[in-house]
């Protein structure tokens, strides 16, 4: 082969000394890395390598996947969005250890839910510096009429397979039950997941005219608007439209006790649904935020962040399998007004209905799971491993190139040291959010070094020189691993 055609060597990475965490279990071993891939994991192999990265009393595992994010992402029909863009909400995940996200497309007023689609993927390819895939929001049929026509389309071009729907939002997002029925069909002769935003969005409309009609319009009533029973009733609901037409289903940021109860009934009586919760309703309440009057709306997500006495039951769940994985629904505003930035948190002080709803957590995600729930003993290691990375690969098509430390997969690792001593502030984060739900929380277990596909994203808390040459990749996903 002449000098021209000969293949550039593929740089090896050996990290030594660590103990690898799976979802099923861990193990003393060193990993070796060829490129992209994990090649080998074994002790004493006598292997040699480029770079050797020394885990010594820390532990390799996965990289973490966040499959709920909403970064440079329109809201309030596209009069604003959120405050981070792919570069640097992607560089947030890289600093909190997560390795790929998945975002969400919503449909331009003017365009078609597949051109909207395109146009995204290729801003986002643009930017971020980590992996992520994209699920497609399924609009009313009075907003495109042949919009399954392109959710088949992003399926077989796109690898899209996974669709949301909402149950919430009359009048712009939401789908009532004919349509979520038809969706849903659809999904089920596709192999596609079916998501839901769970909330009755009727009951929270006469719920939030009844406040505004008393005048109780300050941010801390949003929570009022959105009660327990609103998401129970649709989650409910929408477990038994899946069990008519035989798919199953993933329920979005599940944020009450009452919602929790009916998704681990039905997983006990053998259904097809899983629930996935986010740190905010596992961490933060209700309490802090009820004295707080405008500054409140940095709380103000749906479904609300509710009373601290609802948090014990979500991580029982949590641990128990009755919800199944933790993302964020990172939607990160600011609470000041920086000039480059469309109306953010305060835009309508006093009046929750105008408050954007969202809250930041994209790079605190695993610190304050390690902290509350490893540390606090309500999760031990492999299923802070299962619940963060391994569940959610599976369930969205990406297992086992990504999820799991195994010969053949992705070579997304995270070298975790649980000595590490760190206090999170938003002055601190990579967020473009000037706030933080977990401001002064001390944690004791940090990702000190990161790498995605072999590259180094995050070494020693620094950011390395290959993320910031690099560019992550859109993933096209497989079938859910549940079909």
């Amino acid at each position: 082969m002449s000098e021209a055609g000969a293949k550039t060597p593929q740089r090896t990475t050996l990290i030594t000394g660590g103990t690898v965490v799976n979802a099923e279990g861990f193990v003393r071993a060193d990993v070796l890395v060829r490129g992209e891939r994990i090649v080998g994991i074994g002790l004493d192999q006598g292997w040699s390598a480029d770079r050797v990265v020394d885990a010594t009393g820390k532990y390799v595992i996965p990289g973490g996947i966040d499959v709920h994010t909403h970064l440079e992402y329109p809201i309030d029909g596209f009069t604003t969005r959120t405050a981070d863009d792919f570069a640097t909400g992607s560089v947030a995940a890289a600093f909190g250890g997560t390795t790929t996200f998945i975002d969400f497309v919503k449909k331009r007023p003017d365009a078609t839910l597949y051109d909207t689609f395109v146009e995204r993927r290729q801003i986002a390819e643009s930017k971020s510096i980590v992996d992520f895939g994209l699920h497609a929001i399924v609009p009313p049929l009075a907003q495109q009429e042949d919009v399954h026509d392109d959710l088949i389309r992003l399926h077989a071009e796109h690898g899209v397979s996974s669709w949301k729907f909402f149950m919430a939002y009359p009048g712009t997002q939401m789908v009532e039950d004919d349509e979520l029925l038809a969706g849903m069909d659809l999904a089920h002769q596709l192999s596609v997941l079916p998501m839901v935003h769970a909330e009755n969005g009727h009951m929270i409309n006469r719920a939030a005219k009844q406040l505004l009609d008393a005048g109780l319009t300050d941010e801390v009533h949003h929570v009022d608007a959105h009660g327990h029973a609103q998401e129970a009733e649709a989650v409910h609901r929408a477990i038994i439209l899946a069990q008519e037409v035989g798919t199953p289903l993933y329920v979005v940021h599940v944020s009450s006790e009452r919602a929790a109860a009916e998704i681990a009934q039905a997983r006990s009586e053998g259904v097809k649904v899983w629930g996935e919760t986010c740190p905010q309703y596992l961490l933060t309440a209700l309490e802090d935020y009820e004295e707080l009057g405008e500054r409140a709306a940095g709380y103000i997500c749906s479904p609300p962040i509710r009373e601290k006495s609802n948090q014990a039951a979500l991580w029982r769940y949590l641990g128990a399998d009755g919800l199944s994985t933790l993302a964020t629904d990172h939607a990160a505003f600011c609470m000041e007004q920086p000039d480059d930035l469309p109306p953010q948190k305060l835009r309508s002080p006093g009046y929750f209905p105008k408050t954007p709803n969202g809250v930041p957590g994209l790079e605190d995600r695993l610190m304050v799971a390690w902290e509350a729930g490893v540390v606090g003993g309500l999760l031990d290691l492999c299923r802070f491993v299962e619940i963060t990375s391994a569940r959610p690969a599976k369930l969205f098509g990406m297992y086992p190139r990504k999820g799991t430390i195994s010969v053949g997969a992705d070579a997304d690792i995270v070298v975790w040291d649980p000595n590490s001593d760190h206090v999170i502030t938003a002055a601190g984060g990579h967020s473009r959010t000037d706030y933080n739900l977990y401001e002064g929380m001390r944690v004791t277990g940090l990702p000190v070094t990161v790498f995605s596909r072999g590259r180094a994203l995050i070494v020693d808390r620094e950011l390395h020189e290959e993320a910031r040459s690099g560019r992550g990749r859109y993933i096209e996903r497989g079938t859910p691993q549940l079909y």
